[in-house]
C-alpha cells in the first residue's frame, strides 16, 4: 500500500483501473471514500476511473470496447472534415453493450496489436476503420492528416489495406493509395476527393509555382495544362491584409499564365456537383487548347 491520493493512483494506471490494480495499491477503505468524495468514478462493475477521463474513453471502458473510428481519429489529432457524430466505440463481435445515447458500436474482434495499451485503436488500425465506415472525402481527410503527422507512413497504410479481409476492405484499399502526405489540410483534401471521384486525376497537392516575379504554393495544380484549383476558407483569408495578399498572388499566377479556380467551403461541402462540373469543363478547354498549340508547332 502507498500513500499516493486515490485518484493519483487511478491517473497512473491510465486513468482507469480494475479493481484489483486499484486495491493492490490502496486499501477498500480509501477507495470507497474517494468514490463517496467523487475523486473517482464507477465506469462499470469493476472498473474505476477519473471523473476527468475522456468522454469517448469512459464509453470505452462501460461498453468493455475500445475508442475507435472518429473518436480515435479526434484521439490522436487527425484533422477531420468535421467533427464526430458520436461516440464511436468498438466492441468484439458477438458483444452486447448497454444502449448508450450518443455512442454508436462497432462490431468486430481486434487484434492486441490494433489497440493501445490505454484503450485506443492504433493510428493505422483508425486510419483503416475511417476509411471502411466514412465517406470518401471525409476518410482521405483522416488518411491525408496521419501520413502529414507522420503517425502513419504510406508502405504501412498500403499493406495494412491489403491484408483487410471481409466486405468493407475496396474502400480502405482505395484510401490507402490515393492518401498523400502533402496535402495540407482537411479542406483541400475533400476539394481533391470530389476531383478524384469524378475521374480527374491529374491534380497535385501543395505545389509550388516560381516565375520570375513572384513565388506561390497552391492547393492543387496540374503542372501541364497550367491550372490551379484552390480551396478558399474564410477563416484563413477573411481578413483585409489576407484579401489583398490573395489578390495580388492570383494576379501574379495569371500573370504566369496559370488558371486559377477558386472554391469557397461552402462550394465543396454543399454544391461538390458544381465544383467538379467546372474543373471538368475547364481541363476540357485546356487540353483542347494544348492540342492546338501542338499542331500549330
Amino acid at each position: 500500500m502507498n500513500d499516493l491520493p486515490v485518484a493519483e493512483v487511478v491517473r497512473r494506471l491510465g486513468g482507469q483501473a480494475e479493481t484489483a490494480r486499484v486495491l493492490a495499491r490502496v486499501s477498500r477503505r480509501r477507495l470507497e471514500a474517494a468514490l463517496a468524495a467523487g475523486d473517482v468514478v464507477r465506469l462499470a462493475r469493476g472498473v474505476y476511473g477519473l471523473p476527468s477521463l475522456p468522454p469517448a474513453r469512459a464509453a470505452a471502458v462501460r461498453a468493455r470496447g475500445v475508442v475507435s473510428h472518429a473518436s480515435a481519429a479526434r484521439h490522436w489529432r487527425l484533422k477531420t472534415v468535421m467533427p464526430p457524430d458520436a461516440v464511436h466505440v468498438t466492441v468484439p463481435a458477438g458483444a452486447r453493450p448497454p444502449a448508450t445515447d450518443g455512442v454508436r458500436y462497432h462490431f468486430r474482434t481486434l487484434a492486441p496489436d490494433d489497440v493501445t495499451p490505454s484503450g485506443v485503436t492504433t493510428p493505422l488500425r483508425t486510419v483503416l476503420d475511417c476509411a471502411a465506415v466514412m465517406p470518401f472525402r471525409e476518410a482521405l481527410a483522416v488518411a491525408d492528416s496521419a501520413l502529414r503527422q507522420d503517425l502513419v507512413l504510406a508502405d504501412e497504410l498500403r499493406a495494412g489495406a491489403a491484408v483487410l479481409r471481409g466486405p468493407f476492405t475496396a474502400m480502405p484499399r482505395r484510401i490507402a493509395l490515393l492518401a498523400d502526405e502533402r496535402a495540407d489540410n482537411p479542406f483541400e483534401s475533400a476539394l481533391r476527393a470530389e476531383l478524384l471521384d469524378a475521374g480527374l486525376t491529374s491534380f497535385t497537392p501543395q505545389v509550388t509555382i516560381t516565375s520570375p516575379t513572384s513565388s506561390a504554393r497552391v492547393d492543387l495544380a496540374d503542372a501541364q495544362l497550367r491550372l490551379v484549383v484552390e480551396g478558399d476558407s474564410y477563416s484563413y483569408h477573411g481578413t483585409r491584409a489576407a484579401f489583398a495578399a490573395d489578390c495580388a498572388r492570383y494576379d501574379e499566377l495569371v500573370r504566369a499564365r496559370w488558371e486559377v479556380l477558386r472554391f469557397a467551403w461552402e462550394h465543396v461541402m454543399f454544391e461538390p456537383g458544381w465544383v467538379v462540373d467546372v474543373v471538368r469543363d475547364v481541363v476540357r478547354a485546356r487540353r483542347a487548347e494544348l492540342g492546338r498549340r501542338r499542331r500549330a508547332a
